[in-house]
């Protein structure tokens, strides 16, 4: 008899734990995936990785959970899942900024067409300014993503001044005006 106790705490201890994961899976499937589109036009590769980057943060969920950021991880999980998925397609996730020409295209009529206009020029950047811009558009805190891309604080400044300067000039090839007001100097 002195088992069975010991059982319900092992459930309920389990059923904790599916809880708390369900509720940040909830909280956080949609941005992994806004990210993850930021970084690759395949939905369905998408929508694989992210699946696969939640199903490996389940496996470990028991000590992600008091990580500090475990949103964090899972989308650096998330990278280097899709990273690798596009490594086996034969894909080059880099593309020559200089080398491109941007067709002419209509202004977006709705923040979800301007959302996929920005997901398509972040994915024109090289692929780490990419990753920052990204995680900068989420809000990300510079720290968290040089700590998350393990790259220094600094480069992650230069990173995001030298992205906003090519999105920039893309939104500008694309026929869209920053009106002078909202320029920084």
């Amino acid at each position: 008899m002195p088992e069975q106790p010991a059982t319900e705490a092992g459930t309920l201890r389990d059923s904790a734990l599916d809880a708390s994961f369900t509720g940040f899976f909830i909280r956080n499937h949609l941005d992994v995936e806004t990210f993850l589109q930021r970084l690759e036009a395949d939905r369905g590769m998408v929508e694989d990785v992210s699946q696969e980057a939640f199903i490996a943060i389940r496996a470990k969920w028991q000590d992600v959970q008091h990580y500090d950021d475990p949103r964090a991880y899972v989308m650096g999980a998330a990278r280097n899942i899709l990273r690798r998925h596009q490594a086996r397609r034969g894909r080059t996730p880099t593309l020559f900024f200089d080398d491109l020409s941007m067709p002419e295209i209509a202004a977006p009529e709705t923040p979800r067409e301007a959302a996929d206009r920005l997901a398509g020029w972040i994915q024109l950047l090289p692929p780490r300014m990419g990753e920052v811009m990204s995680l900068t558009h989420d809000g990300v805190p510079d720290r968290t993503i040089a700590r998350l891309l393990g790259i220094s604080h600094n480069t992650v400044r230069e990173y995001k001044v030298e992205g906003r300067r090519k999105l920039l000039q893309l939104a500008q090839d694309d026929g869209f005006v920053v009106p002078a007001g909202r320029r920084r100097k």
